[in-house]
């Protein structure tokens, strides 16, 4: 039976999705380019409309990142109908992932990398005005110069 309910844990599967091992780029995962060039242009905040497959702010959306980001988009609907629900049910979806830019520590497995701590939260209204709302933090360091 299609419910609203499976909502909750689709905003918590898509971000964890996101954020994890299984979204690789070319020589990198998604947070490493992201945060790459985040540290490059100093700008910590990436926001995405998942229905409307839109993100800002436009100095961070390189080639890989939005690649990464329209592929993940495209997917939200599956989720949804595979966690029970629909889209139907679904008036906004977004996420914000954000680094901390002034805090870093060396990575523990190898000390020439350096790491910041970020934040991914994703958002969902429902049909009904109802918030699903997940937050996932971790630390982060590119792979790549």
């Amino acid at each position: 039976m299609i419910s609203h309910k499976p909502l909750k844990s689709v905003s918590h599967n898509f971000g964890h999705s996101f954020i994890s091992f299984m979204n690789y780029i070319n020589d990198d995962y998604f947070l490493g380019h992201l945060l790459k060039q985040a540290r490059i242009t100093n700008i910590n905040r990436l926001e995405v409309d998942i229905l409307k497959n839109t993100a800002e702010p436009k100095e961070l959306l390189t080639s890989p990142i939005l690649d990464s980001i329209g592929y993940w988009n495209k997917w939200f609907p599956s989720l949804v109908q595979n966690s029970g629900s629909t889209m139907d049910y679904v008036s906004s979806a977004k996420m914000i992932i954000e680094f901390d830019l002034k805090k870093t520590r060396p990575y523990l497995s190898d000390n020439k990398y350096w790491e910041n701590p970020f934040i991914c939260e994703i958002t969902i209204i429902d049909d009904r005005g109802k918030l699903y709302k997940h937050k996932h933090e971790g630390w982060w360091f590119p792979e790549t110069k």
